[in-house]
């Protein structure tokens, strides 16, 4: 038997009455269970569009699906009553839904007119809706021109209709794409401007989708895929921009109209004092890489730098032992104390010592771990209080063990 769908009859029911068929155990969670009746007004899941929710009696119904014309509703408890139960979809939540799938026909409709751009996928989100539409690009005025058509649509407040016509009918009707079913075709119609077929809800005029605002769009493969809100949506969309302009204005003293272009010279001016900075904190680490040097202990005709540093970032940690590497006969062993001890060991190519070797031979002083190779070997470990004694013993080891 199928199920009447009443959702078609009148997609602003919100309440209704009707006779349980079946009631079972939902396979997928068994402990949810299936209600099937003989009529609905709950929508199931199906073309872009997500399922109502709603009660069925004292059950709340958390989805709804359809097969072979049947609707199944998924229950959280089995409803006691079988006859004239009464029922109440969540009216919000179909509302929502049923302002943005109108005005997915409306955009649609418009990219096509305007660039012959036909609609490819469709997805109706929870905060967002997307379409794809056959198109490798627009540029941001045609962008602004399908939005202004579209809600020129919305403002002349077009009567929408829903229309079973025949098969024969169906072929004489200027429709935007091809139904995608042979029989029970419905197409909703906008007042002679749009066909399409559709077993969605919508509003009864255009007028009710409020507004549609496009949000951004993107390369998808070989379309374009489109972002927008429609109605309530979009309003909400508009509160938090709003204020977040407003917020933004009132911190730099200027108009909201001239907030872009002050964020925009404020970014421009943070790139050139970073690119200031990175230049001066380079010169300040060649200045300490040399005073490093200068200041290492020659030992049998190499030069040995220990130092133990206390908060140094380790990446410039590991830049001042690879700048040390690059001198003569040096090996450096530094070290840094962080929220762990941090080491790093370094020394040209000319040494006869490896740097792996001599890490792992020390590394457990402070509970740590890491590697490396022969002249570049780093790690930590969370013994801090044991780092001095880590480069103590790679010191004595460096001029007992490997330069003799």
């Amino acid at each position: 038997m199928k199920t009447e769908k009443l959702f078609w009859q009148n997609p602003y029911l919100r309440e209704f009455t009707a006779n349980i068929l079946s009631t079972e155990i939902y396979e997928k969670d068994p402990t949810k269970f299936i209600v099937i009746m003989d009529r609905t007004a709950f929508y199931p899941e199906g073309g872009g569009q997500p399922w109502d929710e709603g009660k069925i009696g004292n059950s709340n119904v958390s989805y709804v699906y359809e097969e072979e014309e049947i609707i199944y509703h998924v229950v959280d408890e089995a409803p006691t009553e079988k006859e004239n139960i009464f029922c109440a979809i969540q009216w919000e939540r179909r509302f929502d839904f049923m302002q943005q799938h109108l005005g997915q026909h409306i955009l649609s409709h418009s990219f096509e007119e305007l660039y012959n751009a036909s609609t490819v996928g469709f997805h109706l989100g929870r905060d967002f809706v997307t379409i794809d539409i056959h198109q490798p690009s627009l540029t941001t005025e045609e962008i602004r021109l399908v939005e202004e058509k579209a809600n020129k649509i919305i403002y002349d407040n077009l009567e929408v209709k829903s229309i079973f016509p025949t098969k024969d009918e169906v072929f004489k009707l200027p429709l935007r794409k091809q139904p995608s079913v042979e029989d029970n075709i419905r197409i909703i119609e906008i007042d002679g401007l749009d066909y399409s077929p559709c077993g969605g809800t919508h509003p009864k005029n255009t007028g009710s989708v409020g507004i549609i605002k496009i949000r951004k769009w993107e390369k998808n493969k070989d379309s374009l895929r489109i972002e927008f809100v429609c109605g309530l949506r979009g309003l909400k969309d508009f509160y938090w921009k709003n204020s977040q302009i407003n917020e933004l204005s009132n911190l730099l003293s200027v108009k909201d109209i001239e907030a872009q272009d002050a964020v925009t010279k404020l970014y421009q001016e943070h790139k050139e004092l970073n690119k200031t900075l990175k230049n001066l904190k380079k010169t300040l680490l060649d200045y300490r890489v040399k005073e490093l040097y200068l200041d290492a202990k020659e030992v049998k005709g190499y030069f040995l730098v220990v130092k133990e540093f206390e908060g140094e970032d380790f990446k410039e940690l590991k830049t001042m032992a690879s700048a040390l590497s690059l001198y003569p006969k040096t090996i450096a062993l530094l070290g840094t104390k962080n929220e762990k001890a941090q080491v790093v060991f370094s020394c040209s190519k000319e040494v006869p010592a490896n740097m792996n070797q001599l890490f792992k031979e020390v590394i457990s002083l402070i509970n740590g771990k890491g590697g490396g190779n022969a002249t570049s070997a780093q790690g930590g470990g969370d013994e801090i209080y044991n780092l001095e004694s880590l480069l103590k013993a790679a010191e004595q080891k460096i001029m007992i063990e490997y330069i003799k």
